[in-house]
């Protein structure tokens, strides 16, 4: 079965959450390209698409966004998950809603992961500083790759599941 994984990433941290994915489904034996989204022209040669974003603000990058949007009929008709990578997801006092819950609309995936992410506060440009200012997200790298591990291995298992069926 072949695999995409396409993500959205500004400064490297999602696309180590796509590499990790990637590198995990490949062990199980699947056929994986890990693409970023603005080098995605279409999803057709693929079996199972699993599209992921870093949040800034609410919203996904902008070529994640548009690779669900102008893929959408192609994306129904495979099997589809997607992943969020932001702060917001940090602890409860935040309720975790961005844009991929509207995008999961479109395309109804499997499962919209959402995944803690990182923030160097220095390497934001003087705009990302302002919105996530009120919002005051925890800095530091908060990914937890065993649970990024777990998730990858679980679509593996559904994957297969899917191919007997």
């Amino acid at each position: 079965m072949k695999v995409l994984v396409a993500v959205g990433s500004k400064y490297g941290s999602t696309r180590a959450i796509a590499l990790k994915i990637g590198d995990e489904l490949h062990a199980l034996g699947f056929s994986v390209d890990v693409e970023d989204a603005c080098d995605v022209a279409s999803v057709s040669g693929y079996e199972a698409v699993i599209v992921g974003s870093a949040v800034y603000g609410g919203l996904w990058r902008r070529d994640a966004t548009e690779l669900i949007k102008n893929n959408a009929e192609a994306l129904l008709q495979r099997d589809v998950w997607m992943f969020s990578a932001g702060m917001t997801y940090f602890d409860d006092t935040h309720p975790g809603v961005d844009e991929s819950d509207e995008l999961s609309e479109l395309i109804h995936p499997h499962e919209l992961k959402k995944f803690t992410g990182a923030l160097d506060y220095d390497r934001l440009n003087m705009g990302e500083r302002a919105m996530i200012r009120d919002l005051n997200p925890p800095v530091g790298d908060h990914r937890d790759f065993g649970e990024i591990r777990d998730w990858a291995r679980s679509l593996g298992v559904t994957l297969r599941e899917l191919a007997l069926a």
